[in-house]
């Protein structure tokens, strides 16, 4: 398995973002699944999520990895092709269908903020800040050439934040983020 890819890719960017193929790749993340399984857990009929499944696997997103017997029933295991995936931040641009999904994920950030004690006064300044976030480390991120797992990219990504971000930008942040008990 490929440990990360940055996909700029309209297309295939928008194959990830829908909400069902988006949860698939998520589940597979952490274990290789039947789709079978995978219509269990998200509800979904097995014919649905077939046909999810052999989307992903035409884009090289997923693989049949090998088979396991359901109930003496030979069954394909499917698994992720990469590890982490990060969509370029020049797609967005691109794609109101990906701005929107971004927007989505900034939402559940916004509110993940509320529920510990922060307000978000600016949504709009909030999430195009997250997007800027993603733009200082891409580059960075994809002269990578060695394998690394999720736990140090994900610390190597806030280290390049940290080395990258305008300070003027963290300001800006910390007057249209805070908590009111600050």
């Amino acid at each position: 398995m490929k440990e990360i890819e940055i996909v700029s890719d309209p297309e295939v960017i928008k194959l990830i973002t829908e909400e069902t193929r988006s949860k698939i790749l998520r589940l597979l993340r952490f274990r290789d699944m039947t789709i079978s399984e995978l219509s269990s857990i998200l509800n979904k009929d097995i014919s649905t999520i077939f046909r999810h499944i052999k989307k992903l696997e035409k884009a090289g997103l997923v693989k049949v990895t090998g088979e396991r017997k359901v109930h003496n029933i030979p069954e394909k295991v499917y698994g992720r092709t990469i590890k982490t995936i990060f969509l370029a931040p020049e797609a967005y641009e691109r794609s109101a269908f990906i701005r929107r999904f971004k927007e989505k994920h900034a939402e559940a950030v916004k509110e993940a903020l509320s529920e510990i004690g922060y307000e978000v006064k600016d949504e709009e300044f909030f999430k195009n800040f997250l997007m800027y976030l993603d733009e200082i480390t891409l580059e960075d991120i994809n002269k990578l050439t060695r394998d690394m797992d999720w736990n140090n990219i994900r610390k190597l990504k806030e280290v390049l934040i940290l080395l990258n971000i305008d300070l003027k930008k963290i300001e800006e942040l910390r007057k249209k983020v805070h908590s009111p008990k600050t």
